[in-house]
């Protein structure tokens, strides 16, 4: 290559090793937020003199092309929608720049709609490609300009400044003519990041616009890489690299790491939505990888193609199509038969049978094959039947695979209508004669691909309960993923997030979680959890935070299954309850929170066991409060004063943060309206009675104030223990419900109990509950254990933890 004075062969070796590719399609660049995150990307994950390829922000080309149409019969409503294109983009500017940056993209802008409203009305002549190209060049234009707001060097190109071409169906690219006039552009400004325009060109000699054809910006990226020599092109999009199946489709599909350049190849002539055909055309596959990875969520696994050993003949893949229509040729009609052959249409498969050849192609070909058959045929010997589909299991040498069994099995039970391995020997291909049902290709993927299921856990709160549980999880973490592949993928506190996708270290991971978490917002966290690395999501809310539980049904409906901890879900008013309860069946996860009430006590289980037996719960009361049992049994002996236990049981870990959770009732309450709803009573915080320990003077101050005036709670406590006792009394802070005449009726409170009760002789912490009910009325049935602390706590959510690995284990798929 002869390239120009100042660009040495040091430095062309130096851009083809250094310089690597990065291609973001309209999805990523929709709106405002779209653009901050890819500039982020950039910016992080870019090096200092990569180029990056964008496509047309969101919708844009479809909008332009609207207006094309229009522009004829309807000039009116073209002139709106050029008006709601100008808002958009327009928008755009204005939310993401300020100052110089505004000002100069804001007048290009206005320049650029000048001309159009000139074209609009005959003034101005400018062709289809021209005014599709535009999209293209908004967008390098509003990148560049953004990443120059915040500091990184950074400029746009004009893709028709370098690419040339002839025009064609596909055009023709002039490759030393545009390598020379790229390398010449971006060599003199090392450490610059350049936007380029995907998707266009311009024709060799005539200098207009061409377009480079569907997919044309992933193709644009693998070009523009060849052009240098890059030695790496990454597409990022909205998923996370390439699936063992359509995620749409199809659940439990995990991502592929790596994947060979034949396998990557026959996937995309199977119709992969994923990687389109051209986009491996201009690839030196000795020396690129293309990277497909999730802009969405960047810690997610990437899928990786390049020339790797295929030392494992594997399915890798399980690829599906829809609408496949068949088109039928009479082997006596030889010429239109060598004709049809020697066209550039690849159909998925060929087949002959009862004196004909069939062809299959996807419905995106159906229009070429129409149009190449309507010039030849013009007896119509050629037969077009639609409503067909297909099933395919890409990968290596896949006739010697014991998937490949599994796939013919399957397949003969359905309306097989061919199956053959390709002649590439990647794919074996069924051809069906009836529509695709999910559960089918669930049926099929989950036989095809015997893995592990893979949980993901994100731990929201690290104060007592979560360190004792992560401690926990770190000694049985062994025997939890025996059956299942089980990671902590993220620990959270209030305001800092330590998230990895491939598990944190729980070696010294308080150390960890100070040097790695970083600021988040809980809303946020939610969208890009649902992107996820792993086939399910458990969220462990391990807080007492109401702002948690205001998001259980954003949780639910992300896809995420919650244990909690938190008992501010399940007592929150009715209104949010119900929505909670309401989302969490909408979209079929899993809630458990068993520790609520009783720490790790089994009173959650006992309950649901005995209603779905058939037994009806007439009404529940006991000493509810593991700390007011810890509390009210030291109390008994006379030996420290009750502000003293408190100080005690907070600092072992027995009260709420705040203990006047405990004292004041609402910590009971919330436990009694949990179980009381757990039976189907319809109760709210209104219909409780409730005399709590905290007189109305200290209830709101702060914590550290309250702490320090705690003494004034002695002498009323003092005074009656007293006057209990002259009666052989105790007191003991008790909590009932009990439904009467269709009604409930619920109260928490101080109540005297004879000293000789069990009541008054439990363990300090240990709670009680009676539970009456059709089959233990005149005997009720009596749970009774520890009730609080943080070991106990912890146990429980671990036995939670296991109830739901079951379940999601055992699920099966039935068709």
């Amino acid at each position: 290559m002869t390239t120009g004075q100042t660009v040495t062969a040091d430095r062309v070796e130096s851009i083809a090793n250094e310089v690597h590719l990065h291609k973001f399609g309209g999805s990523s660049l929709a709106d405002a937020f779209c653009y901050r995150r890819v500039a982020r990307i950039v910016t992080e994950h870019a090096g200092s003199s990569d180029l990056v390829i964008v496509s047309a922000a969101g919708d844009t080309t479809n909008r332009i092309l609207a207006i094309w149409e229009a522009r004829e019969k309807q000039p009116e409503y073209a002139a709106t929608l050029l008006d709601s294109l100008q808002r958009y983009q327009q928008g755009l500017i204005d939310e993401l720049l300020s100052g110089r940056q505004q000002q100069d993209t804001r007048a290009s802008s206005e320049h650029d709609f000048v001309r159009w409203r000139k074209w609009l009305i005959g003034e101005e002549k400018i062709e289809k490609a021209e005014l599709c190209a535009y999209g293209e060049l908004w967008s390098a234009r509003l990148l560049a300009a953004l990443l120059q707001k915040q500091g990184t060097r950074a400029d746009y190109i004009d893709a028709r400044t370098f690419l040339s071409a002839d025009d064609a169906a596909e055009p023709v690219i002039h490759t030393e003519s545009s390598r020379q006039a790229l390398i010449e552009r971006i060599a003199p400004y090392p450490g610059t990041r350049f936007i380029v325009t995907g998707f266009i060109c311009q024709e060799a000699g005539t200098g207009r616009t061409l377009l480079l054809g569907r997919n044309g910006s992933d193709y644009s990226a693998t070009l523009i890489g060849s052009l240098i020599n890059s030695r790496q092109t990454t597409i990022w999009k909205d998923v996370a690299g390439v699936y063992s199946a359509d995620p749409r489709k199809v659940e439990r599909v995990v991502s592929l790491p790596t994947l060979d350049w034949q396998e990557a190849e026959e996937l995309a002539r199977l119709g992969s939505p994923v990687l389109h055909p051209r986009t491996f055309q201009p690839v030196d596959r000795e020396r690129m990888v293309i990277s497909v990875r999730s802009s969405l969520k960047v810690e997610n696994q990437q899928t990786r193609i390049g020339q790797y050993e295929l030392a494992e003949a594997q399915g890798k893949v399980l690829t599906s199509l829809q609408d496949v229509t068949l088109f039928s040729i009479p082997l006596k009609q030889k010429s239109l038969l060598q004709a049809f052959e020697e066209n550039q249409l690849e159909p998925l498969i060929s087949w002959t049978d009862n004196d004909a050849k069939h062809f299959a192609f996807h419905q995106n070909l159906l229009d070429y094959v129409r149009d190449f058959l309507a010039k030849l045929d013009d007896n119509h010997h050629a037969q077009e039947v639609s409503g067909y589909s297909m099933v395919a299991l890409v990968g290596a040498r896949i006739k010697e695979t014991r998937q490949f069994a599994v796939l013919k099995r399957q397949v003969d039970e359905q309306q097989l209508r061919q199956f053959a391995v390709a002649d590439n020997g990647h794919s074996a291909i069924a051809i069906l004669g009836q529509k695709l049902d999910n559960r089918l290709l669930n049926r099929l993927h989950s036989l095809l691909f015997n893995f592990r299921k893979s949980i993901g856990i994100l731990v929201l709160g690290r104060g007592n309960i979560g360190s004792e549980w992560l401690q926990l999880f770190r000694q049985q973490r062994d025997n939890l993923n025996e059956s299942a592949d089980v990671k902590i993928m993220g620990v959270a506190n209030s305001k800092r997030l330590w998230l990895d996708y491939n598990g944190v270290d729980l070696q010294d991971w308080q150390e960890s979680f100070d040097r790695l978490a970083r600021p988040y917002v809980l809303t946020e966290l939610l969208r890009e959890l649902a992107n996820a690395p792993c086939d399910e999501m458990i969220v462990m809310d391990l807080t007492d935070a109401s702002a948690v539980a205001q998001q259980y049904p954003s949780l639910f409906a992300n896809g995420m299954h919650v244990i909690s901890a938190n008992k501010r879900a399940g007592s929150s008013p009715d209104a949010l309850y119900r929505e909670i309860r309401t989302i969490q069946q909408e979209y079929k996860r899993e809630w458990l929170y068993n520790t609520t009430v009783g720490a790790g006590l089994p009173l959650n289980y006992a309950i649901n066991d005995l209603m779905r037996s058939g037994d009806k719960i007439h009404g529940i009361s006991g000493i509810f409060s593991g700390t007011m049992s810890w509390l009210f049994e030291h109390y008994d002996h006379g030996k420290q004063s009750f502000s003293e236990l408190i100080r005690k049981a907070k600092a072992e870990g027995f009260t709420e943060p705040d203990p006047r959770e405990d004292l004041s009732c609402h910590d009971i309450v919330r436990k009694l309206l949990i179980v009381a709803r757990d039976i189907g009573a319809q109760l709210d915080w209104s219909d409780v009675e409730i005399e709590g320990l905290v007189p109305e003077h200290l209830k709101d101050l702060p914590l550290e104030e309250f702490m320090e005036r705690l003494s004034e709670l002695d002498e009323p406590m003092e005074q009656l223990w007293n006057s209990a006792r002259k009666d052989n009394k105790l007191p003991r802070l008790m909590a009932s419900f009990e439904v009467r005449d269709g009604r409930s009726h619920a109260k928490v409170g101080i109540e005297l109990i004879d000293n000789t009760d069990m009541l008054t002789n439990l363990i300090p912490g240990e709670n009680i509950f009676v539970i009456s009910s059709d089959w233990y009325n005149e005997m009720p049935l009596v749970i009774s254990g520890p009730g609080a602390g943080r070991k106990v706590t912890a146990g429980g959510v671990q036995s939670d933890l296991h109830q739901l690995l079951g379940k999601l284990i055992q699920q099966q798929l039935v068709i």
